[in-house]
This record gives C-alpha cells, structure tokens and sequence, in this order.
C-alpha cells in the first residue's frame, strides 16, 4: 500500500538540506551551532515520526527546543555543582 505523506525522517532531511545555502552563508561558528541543532533533530528521529504533522517543522523546532533545553539543564546544573564546591571551601 502506497504512503500519502513521505516519512518524517524524509521530509525532515529534505527541510535541513534545504537550508544548506543559509548553513553556507554563516560564519563558521555559526555554523557550528547550526550544525548542532540539526544533530538535535537527528537524534530525535523516532520522536518527530511520532507526530502526525504534515508540516516538518514543527517536530524540527521541538526538537531542536530540547537539545537546547537539554544544553541549558546541563549547564544548571554544572553551575549549581560549581557553586556547592566553592562554598564548601
């Protein structure tokens, strides 16, 4: 039986290499970032094909909401154990 919609994991490659020409006109440390969040989207695959969205950006945006979000809790927390070590000095 043939698919109406293409799989998320399709549509949202072709969303991120679609923004290659943007990704090319970054300055590299931009691109890095970049880069990064587009590794959000990848590690999240399973999670945005849960989503019956027609539209890829929007498990794309939610997904790179939680890696940054993921990245701010960590950093929390590495200021919060900075924090506890120099007041126990």
């Amino acid at each position: 039986m043939g698919r109406s919609v293409p799989p998320w994991r399709t549509r949202a490659d072709a969303e991120l290499n679609a923004l290659m020409p943007f990704h090319r006109a970054l300055s590299p440390s931009e691109r890095l970032m970049l880069d990064q969040l587009f590794n959000d989207v990848r590690q999240r695959r399973s999670a945005g094909g849960m989503l019956p969205a027609h539209n890829a950006w929007q498990p794309i945006v939610l997904s790179m909401l939680i890696g940054l979000m993921k990245r701010l809790e960590d950093l929390s927390n590495r200021i919060a154990a900075l924090e506890e070590m120099a007041k126990n000095d």
